[in-house]
């Protein structure tokens, strides 16, 4: 199996089975504003929540046949409004650091890095394309991942996964970063719903680890299922989870 160059030498079975050694930020159910995350969290820390692994494929399947119909207009969409091919693949670093090529549909102007090198994404991006723009509002440039899913190389909910140039890099100037490849990375997660697009990747961490401690709850993954459906709805940045960031 195929691993990044940084992840060769580390060590990840301490973080296989992660368990919090203390509580995290947004453990406490009063930092919520969603009913929902307030009750779970409360909850959970008074004796935790089991669930399944397998209920990501199960998502996935039933997804991939819901927006079929969908995926053929974003691919029809993108073939009429900017040249180049609708799909693409892109190195991610999976469980334990082992690397996969993700599938998405393209969002940006062909060769978009022939210019700026490996460039993180951000808010106002010029080279993502007007068709692009609202694929990323939607999402629905994501939903090809739910072949991922069901190759399992990747899960329905989990840290987002992120392309090995800029692992290497967060490694290094972030402690535990590595640990997010305890896990499957998801097509969504906590972090997606509660961070902005841009957010820095040490605040998304804390998400995605909070996330890790409580990963078997059936009650967590629904609720972040659903409210990353209503982003989607929506149209928004994030999900208005957060007692602090609600409207």
């Amino acid at each position: 199996m195929e691993t990044y160059t940084a992840t060769r030498e580390l060590n990840l079975s301490p973080f296989l089975n992660f368990k919090r050694e203390k509580p995290l930020p947004f453990e406490n159910e009063e930092n919520w504003a969603d009913p929902g995350f307030k009750w779970f969290f409360k909850r959970a820390l008074d004796g935790g929540m089991e669930g399944s692994e397998i209920l990501s494929r199960l998502y996935a399947a039933a997804l991939l046949v819901a927006f079929s119909p969908i995926m053929l207009i974003v691919y029809l969409g993108i073939k009429m409004t900017m040249p180049g091919p609708a799909l693409y693949r892109q190195t991610r670093v999976g469980k334990n650091g082992s690397l996969f090529e993700v599938l998405k549909f393209r969002s940006m102007v062909l060769n978009a890095e022939k210019d700026t090198g490996h460039t993180l994404s951000w808010e106002g991006d010029p080279r993502i394309t007007a068709f692009g723009r609202f694929l990323r509002k939607s999402h629905f440039d994501e939903l090809p991942q739910l072949i991922n899913v069901l190759k399992g190389e990747m899960a329905f909910i989990g840290p987002r996964p992120e392309r090995p140039e800029f692992t290497v890099s967060f490694e290094r100037e972030i402690p535990n970063y590595q640990r997010r490849h305890a896990v499957k990375p998801g097509i969504t997660g906590l972090a997606q719903i509660a961070c902005g697009y841009d957010a820095p990747a040490q605040e998304k961490l804390e998400y995605d680890l909070t996330y890790i401690a409580f990963k078997d709850s059936i009650v967590l993954n629904l609720l972040i299922a659903y409210h990353t459906a209503k982003k989607m709805l929506f149209l928004r940045s994030t999900a208005d989870i957060l007692a602090n960031r609600a409207h």
